[in-house]
């Protein structure tokens, strides 16, 4: 069963089409990652998944249910599931600095339970806090609890967004290049763990500039050019057989550089 169906969407910014019918789907527990050159709409695709940019047309469907939809001229119409569907961990790790590690964890199911739109149950404080204790546990940093972000190298706060965005169970977590603003001496633990999460059967969207990472830890691959799909096919097909001169353009040129 698919767990995500992307169909056709389409994004402009202005006169410039950034997205130009992008079609996938995704079964759960899958892992796909999405490669291409920057400029080719990989960042844009997942700010639309997140809601963070509207797309102009084109469906976003989870479990058999859309959760925004959208055609030329009108109005999108988006579902009170919409938000919750999805988890973003981004380049920038964006952690509050006034707060301490476990309550930058705890902020947003905080607020969601003190909604009175809530889906779903409420949480009581004892349990965000126990489920935060959990996965600072899960990315390594339960000594970190108390510090602040000013007081952890950026391969901790990254550890720490990746457990924030877990925080609110989605059903999709999404990666955009969570290593690109790294040194690459911690690029190493960021990456350890995202592979355990795949450990655990998660359902993963992981746009990377990483090819041997990506090439190990996906279960399918889309390389993105000029807005659109170029290839898509398992780790084997796209990086040891690509099909497009445009893929294999872009692989030869990272192995140059």
């Amino acid at each position: 069963m698919n767990i995500l169906e992307v169909k056709n969407l389409r994004k402009r910014f202005g006169d410039t089409e950034v997205l130009k019918g992008v079609s996938f789907s995704l079964k759960k527990g899958e892992v796909l990652s999405i490669i291409g050159s920057s400029g080719g709409g990989k960042t844009t695709l997942l700010r639309c998944l997140n809601f963070l940019e509207k797309a102009n047309s084109g469906d976003i469907i989870v479990n058999d249910k859309t959760v925004y939809s959208a055609k030329e001229g009108e109005k999108p119409v988006v579902s009170q599931e919409a938000q919750l569907s999805f988890g973003l961990v981004f380049q920038q790790f964006n952690l509050f600095p006034q707060y301490s590690v476990k309550e930058n964890l705890m902020l947003a199911p905080k607020l969601r339970t003190k909604r009175k739109d809530t889906l779903g149950q409420r949480e009581t404080m004892g349990e965000i806090s126990e489920r935060a204790d959990m996965l600072l546990e899960k990315v390594g940093l339960t000594e970190k609890a108390d510090s602040y972000p000013c007081q952890l190298s950026g391969g901790q706060q990254q550890r720490v967004a990746i457990a924030r965005a877990l925080m609110l169970s989605p059903e999709i977590l999404c990666f955009d290049e969570p290593t690109s603003s790294l040194d690459p001496e911690l690029t190493g633990e960021v990456l350890k763990v995202i592979r355990s999460l795949k450990d655990s059967e998660r359902t993963m969207i992981i746009v990377t500039h990483e090819m041997e990472f990506a090439r190990n830890v996906s279960d399918r691959v889309i390389f993105i050019a000029d807005g659109v799909i170029e290839e898509e096919g398992t780790p084997e097909e796209v990086f040891g057989n690509p099909k497009s001169i445009k893929t294999r353009n872009f692989l030869s040129a990272g192995k140059e550089g």
